[in-house]
C-alpha cells in the first residue's frame, strides 16, 4: 500500500550544512522546467503526458513518470497521484465542462519510474460527463478515479458554509519541520492557524494556510493536490506521528474559473476535522477556502492507520 500522507522521513541523512528550509528554498528558486520557449511550473512539468495509443472500448493511453519533487516516504504523494488522474481526463479532446467531482481509490504501491494512465468516457449527457481514469504500472492497476465534468448552469444559489474566523497568513509563521521532510512537503508553504502537529490537542480539528513554494495560479488540477495536503487528523491529538495511508479520496469542486483566477497564486485556507478513528481507519473532512472567503472545494478521505496508540 502506498503511503500517501507521510510528513517526515525519519531515516538519518548526513548534515549538509544548512536547514531543511534553506535546502528547499535553494532547490526551488528559479527552477522552472523548460519546454521549448515555455517556462513550466514544476508541478505542471511533473504531470506531463505522452499519448501512446488507444486500447479497447476507445480507451486513451498516456505515458507519465513519477516525480522526485512530489515523492513521499513510499511512492508518490497521494495528491499528486489524484491530480495526474484528473489531468489525464482533462487531456482528452472530447472532455466537456469543468471538474465537478473526483472519487479516487488508491489500490496498491507505486514505484518510482514510468506510469501509464488509461482514460475512457463512461457516459456523456447534455451537461454532465462521467469518466474513468486508471493508473497502471507494470501490468497492474495501482489507482483509479471516477471523474465527473459539468457545464455550469444558472440557477438558485444558497450557502450555509461560513468562512472560518482565523488570523490571516501574513500574521502567522511558517511551519518548519524539525525532521527531514519528504520531498512533496517542500513544494508548499504551510502556516498553521490552529491544530498544531503532535500537540496532544483535545480535538483533531486543524486550520492551515497553504500555497505553492513557487507561486502558481490555482486551477482544478493543483487544487486536487492541495486537497490532500492537510496534516493527518490523528497527528493533531497524538504526541508523535504514526504511519497513515489514504485509501479513498473524494474532491467536490465548488469554485468557478473566476474564483480560481481571484485566488491566483496566494494562500488558501484548509479547514479540517475528523469524526472517528477506530478499527485501523480514520476519516478526514476538509473545506478549502480562498483568502477572499470563497469556498473552492470540499474533500473527504478515509485513511488506513498503522497503529492506534492512546492519546
Amino acid at each position: 500500500m502506498a503511503f500517501s500522507r507521510i510528513v517526515a522521513d525519519n531515516t538519518e541523512k548526513p548534515n549538509r550544512g544548512c536547514s531543511a528550509r534553506a535546502n528547499r528554498m535553494a532547490s526551488n528558486t528559479r527552477d522552472f522546467s523548460i519546454k521549448g520557449k515555455e517556462r513550466m511550473h514544476p508541478f505542471d512539468a511533473s504531470l506531463e503526458l505522452e499519448a501512446v495509443g488507444s486500447g479497447a472500448d476507445n480507451t486513451a493511453v498516456y505515458r507519465a513518470r513519477t516525480s522526485d519533487r512530489y515523492r513521499n516516504a513510499i511512492g508518490p504523494f497521494g495528491g499528486w497521484t489524484a491530480a495526474l488522474l484528473l489531468r489525464s481526463v482533462l487531456h482528452m479532446p472530447t472532455a466537456r465542462g469543468a471538474p465537478l467531482a473526483l472519487d479516487a481509490v488508491f489500490m496498491g504501491p507505486i514505484d518510482d519510474g514510468e506510469l501509464e494512465t488509461r482514460v475512457f468516457l463512461l457516459r456523456q449527457n447534455r451537461t454532465v460527463g462521467f469518466w474513468r481514469s486508471e493508473l497502471w504500472q507494470r501490468g497492474r492497476i495501482c489507482a483509479h478515479a471516477q471523474v465527473t465534468l459539468s457545464v455550469a448552469r444558472s440557477g438558485a444559489a444558497m450557502q450555509d458554509a461560513r468562512f472560518p474566523t482565523v488570523p490571516g497568513p501574513d500574521s502567522l509563521t511558517e511551519y518548519v519541520n524539525p525532521r527531514t521532510p519528504v520531498a512533496w512537503i517542500q513544494q508548499y508553504v504551510f502556516k498553521p492557524a490552529s491544530g498544531l502537529l503532535f500537540s496532544r490537542a483535545e480535538s483533531m480539528d486543524a486550520r492551515l494556510w497553504l500555497r505553492d513554494v513557487q507561486p502558481r495560479p490555482l486551477d482544478a488540477v493543483s487544487l486536487t493536490a492541495i486537497c490532500d495536503t492537510p496534516f493527518p487528523s490523528p497527528w493533531i491529538r497524538l504526541a508523535d506521528q504514526i504511519p497513515v495511508s489514504t485509501v479513498a479520496f473524494s474532491v467536490y469542486y465548488r469554485g468557478s474559473q473566476d474564483d480560481y483566477a481571484q485566488a491566483g497564486a496566494g494562500f488558501n485556507l484548509l479547514d479540517s476535522r475528523a469524526a472517528v478513528m477506530e478499527n485501523g481507519y480514520v476519516d478526514q473532512f476538509t473545506h478549502v477556502w480562498s483568502a477572499s472567503g470563497r469556498l473552492l472545494a470540499q474533500t473527504q478521505q478515509m485513511l488506513w492507520v498503522a497503529s492506534t496508540p492512546s492519546t
